[in-house]
């Protein structure tokens, strides 16, 4: 064989070495995590957060085993603080817990996974490693090959777990922060700066999980972004209007993506397809937005016929890639950005998801949620009001809602100018109209068409929205 000079050696293996436990440190910028853990602590609790039950699993399978796996050791990365983990950190992570069960500081990941954690190390044969065995790569550049290699088997938690579409772009954006997509700089935006809403963070982790892409059709869209004051520049996003302000809306957002389907029954994709349906659907929660709840107008000057959150849009925007709009009958669902934020969390939630479904396909479902959202509010009004037993039927319930609110509904009706809504709903509400509602939930052979619950539900919203008001002012 003829020498080749110019030809290269093979690189050495990367040297290997055994470390002290202690000395690892798990790698805040990894590409598993939403964004960049803090510190140590944050970036334990982070992988419990996207991983726990796969720690779990990871952590069940070590301890009975007695070792690690010998042809699958950690890579490290050498630096003044001791060895930062940039392949394997979810055995450390699980390492580190057998070590130290109450290394967790959030109170509600420690409820969830403690116990578990001594269960499984008191079950063990063997007492947690204080060493373990790593190799050392020269640079990150030159680790990332050979980590990008391992990660496309999964097994369960217990093998290496595949990345999926979001730990991708992060990881792209991690080697090249301007290949930042708008996706990745959104979940980083959100989970940083809102992370401490209540149940927001798991629900953004299960919509990173399984709809990644429902995020980056979200985000991607211009509309969607003059609406809730997203801006993109740089790899980086930011919130126009500040993260308070635009939390409501986007708790409200993120917990409806995390359901498997829409409340009209059609998959998240099919459901928000063009402009006019992102929209429409961001329209509902008008109330929610930034700018201090009121409606945001997007329009500008020289820009007509794009309102806001405060409208549905007058004409198709050019992001519709040329396809026309779907025909959307303009009275389709009931009590459209309605806000009873002075009533129970349940009531908010039943109004809201009665909000989105569709009354011409989903008539029986909106006539009986209709009928619990009036006989739920207008009770929890009147205790509110100081009725130790209010009305047993959904009639004198409602009829003694609007003269508490308005004494001098119940007297004659005047010329509709001079007529306030509540008066014409106390007239309005008869007996058998209200026993009509009431059979939609009771009687298996009764049905309400959709104009009627159309009509019932116009009829009542002035009065669910004095309610509101009048808690507030009670409350204030």
């Amino acid at each position: 064989m003829t020498d080749q000079p110019s030809k290269r050696p093979l690189l050495p293996a990367f040297p290997a070495l055994t470390v002290a436990l202690t000395d690892l440190q798990l790698d805040l910028r990894n590409s598993r995590f939403s964004r960049d853990a803090h510190d140590q602590a944050d970036a334990l609790e982070l992988m419990l957060t996207i991983a726990g039950e796969q720690c779990m699993e990871l952590l069940r399978d070590i301890s009975r085993a007695g070792r690690l796996n010998s042809a699958d050791p950690l890579i490290v990365l050498q630096d003044d603080s001791g060895f930062v983990v940039l392949e394997g950190n979810r055995r450390t992570t699980v390492l580190k817990l057998w070590t130290d069960p109450g290394s967790v500081r959030d109170s509600t990941l420690a409820r969830r996974f403690r116990s578990r954690v001594e269960r499984l190390a008191q079950e063990s044969n063997f007492s947690p490693p204080t060493h373990v065995q790593v190799v050392v790569a020269p640079s990150e550049e030159e680790a990332e090959p050979w980590i990008d290699l391992k990660h496309s088997s999964g097994n369960g938690g217990v093998g290496t777990v595949p990345w999926g579409a979001a730990m991708k772009d992060r990881r792209l954006a991690r080697s090249d922060p301007s290949k930042t997509t708008r996706a990745a700089a959104f979940v980083g935006l959100v989970s940083d700066q809102l992370g401490h809403v209540p149940d927001l963070q798991a629900d953004l982790e299960v919509v990173r999980d399984k709809r990644y892409t429902m995020i980056k059709r979200f985000v991607d869209r211009s509309i969607v972004r003059e609406l809730l004051g997203l801006e993109f520049a740089d790899g980086r996003m930011t919130f126009l209007h500040g993260a308070e302000a635009t939390a409501p809306i986007l708790r409200r957002v993120i917990s409806d993506f995390a359901q498997d389907k829409a409340p009209s029954g059609k998959t998240w994709a099919r459901e928000l397809d063009t402009v006019s349906d992102f929209e429409a659907y961001l329209y509902t929660y008008r109330h929610l937005g930034p700018a201090d709840g009121e409606a945001t107008s997007s329009s500008g000057p020289g820009r007509p016929g794009r309102p806001g959150v405060g409208g549905p849009a007058e004409s198709q925007s050019e992001d519709d890639e040329g396809r026309r709009p779907r025909p959307t009958p303009a009275d389709d669902r009931i009590f459209r950005g309605l806000n009873l934020d002075q009533f129970p969390p349940r009531v908010q939630e039943i109004t809201r998801q009665v909000s989105l479904l569709d009354v011409s396909s989903r008539y029986e479902v909106v006539a009986i949620t209709l009928r619990v959202v009036l006989e739920l509010t207008t009770h929890h009004f009147l205790k509110k009001t100081g009725v130790v037993e209010p009305p047993r039927y959904l009639d004198k319930l409602l009829r003694q809602a609007i003269k508490t609110l308005e004494p001098q509904a119940a007297s004659e009706l005047r010329e509709a100018e001079v007529t306030s809504e509540l008066s014409k709903a106390y007239h309005a509400t008869t007996n058998n109209e209200i026993r009509l509602l009431q059979y939609a939930l009771h009687d298996q052979s009764a049905s309400r068409t959709a104009s009627e619950s159309i009509a019932i539900a116009r009829r009542y919203q002035p009065l669910l929205v004095a309610m509101n008001d009048w808690l507030r002012e009670d409350d204030a």
